[in-house]
């Protein structure tokens, strides 16, 4: 059985992204990832779509107070749902984001990993979903932000990839997802340097390093819907600057990670993290989960190793006011039961729509989906 890794990260974490599977170029498979019983989770045209189930609480006069529909829910105590983008090769991006607009998704994760990085292709698909949209919260789009395959490793590597944030976040997302935060130092350049504007801001703490982002927002606000001195001004870090649109993640996922985490997850500016089993699993058990004949691999979240991964990873989120990031399923035997994600303090969960209408119900929600 030829097993890709996402794949392998599906069946055995129940975590992975719909990008992902894009570097096959099946357009089809993109639009479905495995899940944690290796199950494909529908996220096709069913999926991306919206059912329009909402929760006996929601509000239909609800009025949006920011751009960043993700943060406003966090603002509110409120869990967020996302998955993939269904970007990859063959897909036409701008009528994916069209087709995304009102899906029921908060945020959308764009896979640029180990999915090929095209900017031209993000900034059609964030076309797209302007066009497409509203949400039916309000919001001009759901939350979108990007996986990057700029990785965590070091300092000097991470000052020479800085360009890219700037590059991306020019395409009007608004967030980063940083792969393998090893080294707390190279998080703090790609997040302080990388995302950030060299404004001083009255009010807010000046950080180590200063922003290296230049005068090139103006696609970015044509995205977001303000003028491009307005974007400057909210164009930063939630919850350092909190007038900010823009959100800052990590994946605790491999032992070097572990060595650093404390220091990492303290850093400000930092919004969210997660604990990486698909990729901490490489590192920890290496071939000896991946049964080369074909059985089913053991279930890696529940061994002791893991589970202590996640347990400091959590704990640490939680002191730090760091939003913590798991997998969420509807099966209440299973350990990434959405419920019990809630329950355990997880407010951002990759999940398919079943397990977000469930979610959304427990923490009674107001805004719309």
């Amino acid at each position: 059985m030829d097993m890709k890794k996402r794949d392998f990260l599906g069946l055995a974490a129940g975590v992975g992204a719909v990008a992902g599977l894009a570097a096959t170029g099946d357009a089809q498979a993109q639009g479905r990832r495995a899940g944690p019983a290796g199950r494909p989770i529908p996220t096709g045209d069913r999926g991306l779509a919206n059912s329009n189930v909402q929760p006996a609480t929601v509000d239909w006069n609800y009025k949006p107070r920011r751009i960043n529909k993700a943060i406003e829910l966090w603002e509110d105590g409120q869990p967020i749902y996302y998955n993939g983008s269904g970007l990859g090769a063959g897909v036409d991006a701008y009528a994916q984001g069209v087709k995304m607009a009102r899906t029921w998704y908060d945020a959308i994760n764009v896979e640029f990993e180990h999915g090929a990085i095209d900017f031209s292709q993000l900034r059609e698909f964030m076309r797209g979903l302007v066009d497409g949209g509203p949400t039916r919260s309000g919001h001009r789009t759901p939350a979108v932000f990007v996986e990057t395959g700029i990785i965590g490793l070091d300092e000097q590597y991470a000052r020479a990839n800085s360009w890219m944030m700037t590059q991306l976040l020019d395409c009007g997302i608004h967030g980063i997802h940083q792969c393998h935060a090893r080294d707390t130092k190279a998080v703090a350049v790609t997040m302080q340097m990388g995302c950030r504007y060299p404004f001083k801001r009255p009010g807010i703490k000046d950080l180590p390093m200063r922003g290296l982002r230049g005068s090139a927002g103006g696609y970015a606000a044509q995205i977001w819907g303000v003028d491009l001195f307005k974007y400057n001004h909210v164009a930063d870090l939630w919850p350092l600057n909190p007038r900010g649109e823009l959100i800052f993640g990590v994946k605790i996922e491999d032992i070097y990670c572990d060595q650093q985490v404390e220091g990492t997850l303290a850093l400000p500016g930092l919004l969210m993290a997660e604990w990486g089993p698909g990729d901490h699993s490489y590192w920890l058990y290496g071939l000896d989960v991946m049964p080369e004949d074909g059985s089913p691999p053991p279930d890696i979240i529940a061994m002791p190793e893991m589970v202590a991964v996640r347990k400091r990873v959590l704990e640490l989120c939680k002191k730090n006011k760091v939003m913590f990031l798991n997998a969420g399923t509807t099966d209440p035997k299973k350990l990434d039961y959405v419920i019990g994600q809630i329950d355990d303090g997880a407010m951002v969960l990759e999940c398919d729509e079943e397990a977000a209408i469930m979610g959304r119900k427990h923490t009674k929600r107001k805004m719309p989906v």
